[in-house]
Order: structure tokens, then sequence, then C-alpha cells
């Protein structure tokens, strides 16, 4: 099943009249790249929450916020890490002695430090913290996958266009392989003629010529290629597991038997044909970079 690394989700909990919002947030990227931005009071759970983000994901890059709202105020309360402060002035003193300057250190220079200043939110116990924070993720997660689900579901049907688009054209150019050999030979004749006169032709000789003509322009063997690849692409987007790296290592392949194809394209419909399907291949590859 295709299914889109771009979505978005949202989520609110309550809990002790604290209201949390959470946001997350993908879009397409080779692996699984994870930014978090927590409150405070629940940094500590940042890397499980990583950790359900990469499982519940797989790739992209992904982006989860979370902040408390409305009534926070209420439950918050200011406290001076003494400690801290402390341990700042002291090292500030060091580097003062060592490199010999004689000015103060004052309280507001000491407050804007990191850390000195702790807002702590009151009414979210630590044992609880976790359980809170996961089911809002999970919720926020649930919401995302379902737009991808979405978005999965608009590229399937885009890949099925591109994909009929690409087989008839392929068996276009299948159809056409037959008929070059004896055009080849009608074209050979015809220059022939006017240098040779009278003299009759080898017959044996025209027909060496006109089987090596007919290995060296026969297409079969790229376009029953093609076809098997188009067939394990339908595969693989029937598939439950994610498929995106599956997908884009098919279209070189079949980018690949096309190329080969053009190389024998010395005739203006099989030239045509070779640029269309070179045409729908590259947009299947945009698009291809946005699966999972």
């Amino acid at each position: 099943m295709i299914r889109s690394m771009t979505g978005y989700g949202a989520a609110e909990a309550e809990l002790g009249g604290q209201r949390l919002s959470a946001q997350v947030q993908s879009v397409n990227h080779r692996f699984a790249e994870i930014s978090v931005r927590l409150p405070r009071s629940l940094s500590p759970f940042e890397n499980q929450l990583r950790n359900l983000l990469a499982q519940s994901l797989g790739r992209g890059k992904i982006t989860f916020n979370a902040a408390w709202d409305g009534r926070e105020e209420a439950g918050r309360r200011v406290r001076f890490d003494h400690d801290r402060a402390r341990q700042y002035l002291d090292e500030i003193r060091r580097l003062k002695a060592a490199l010999r300057i004689d000015s103060e250190v004052d309280l507001a220079t000491v407050l804007g430090l990191p850390d000195v200043i702790v807002n702590e939110t009151a009414g979210l116990p630590e044992e609880e913290a976790w359980t809170f924070l996961e089911k809002l993720a999970k919720a926020a997660v649930a919401d995302l996958l379902s737009m991808r689900a979405r978005e999965g579901q608009a590229l399937s049907e885009e890949f099925s266009r591109r994909l009929d688009r690409i087989e008839t054209l392929a068996k276009q150019a299948e159809a056409r392989g037959p008929l070059r050999p004896a055009e080849a030979r009608d074209r050979m004749m015809a220059r022939l003629k006017p240098l040779l006169g009278d003299v009759e032709v080898d017959a044996t000789r025209l027909a060496q010529e006109v089987a090596f003509l007919a290995e060296r322009l026969d297409c079969t063997e790229e376009c029953v290629r093609l076809a098997a690849h188009i067939a394990q692409f339908r595969e693989l987007m029937a598939d439950p597991e994610p498929a995106g790296r599956k997908l884009n290592f098919l279209l070189q392949e079949m980018n690949r038997e096309v190329n080969t194809l053009g190389s024998k394209a010395n005739d203006t419909e099989l030239a045509k044909l070779t640029i269309d399907l070179k045409d729908e291949l590259e947009k299947l590859r945009e698009q291809v970079q946005n699966v999972e």
C-alpha cells in the first residue's frame, strides 16, 4: 500500500487543569530525521518520544511540537536555580582573573544566563507525565497517518495512470520492432540500386546484412523487461510494507531499459516513443520521491 511521507496531524489533551496541544508534520526525506520541541516539564521524555515517532512514521523529515496553552500560567511558578547561578559566578570569576578583567558582574547578567530562571509547571505528576504525553503523541500521529494514507491513495491513482501510459507506449514500440528490418532492407536496396546499376545484388549477402540489422534493431528484449518491471511496480504498490526505496530502484531499471531502447531508435516513430517513455518515467520518479 502506497503511503505518502507528507502529512500533518494535531491533537490536544488536558491534565490537572492544564491543556497541552501537539502538532506533528512530515515531508519527504531519504531517512528518518526527527526534530522535537517539548515544554521543559516534559523534556525528560524526548528520547522516548523520538522512538515512538520513528517506529510509527518510518522515513521522512518529521517535526513534533508540543506546548501548554490556555490555563498554563495558573499552574506555573518561577524558581531561581541558586546552585547553577553560583557555578556560573565561580567560572566567571576564574575567567576574569585569567584575563585580568576588573569589571563587576551585575544581577541582570546572571539572570540572563541559561537555566538560571526555571519555569515549573505544577499539577503534572512525574508518574503520569509520559503516559499523558504518549497518548497525546499517538493521537497526533494517527491524524498525520490518516493524511498520509489519503495522499498515498492519490499517488497510487496517479501511478496507475502513468504505468498504463508507459505500458501502452512499450507495446507500440514492441509492435514497431518486426517492421523495421524489412524497412531497413528496402532503404538499403533504394541506396544500392543507383550505385550498382545493372549489377545483380547477391541475395545471400543481402540476407546476411538484413539479419544483422534485424538483430541490431530488435527491441523485443527491452520491451519484455520493461513489461516485467511494470508488473513488479504494481505488485509493490499493493504490498503493505513501505515500498518507496524499492520503487525508486525499479524506476532506475526501467529508465535503463528505455535508454537502451533509445540507442536503437534510428527511426522517427521509435524515437518519439522513447521520448514519451522518458517523460512518463521522469514524472513517476518525481512522485516516487514522496513515497515512504
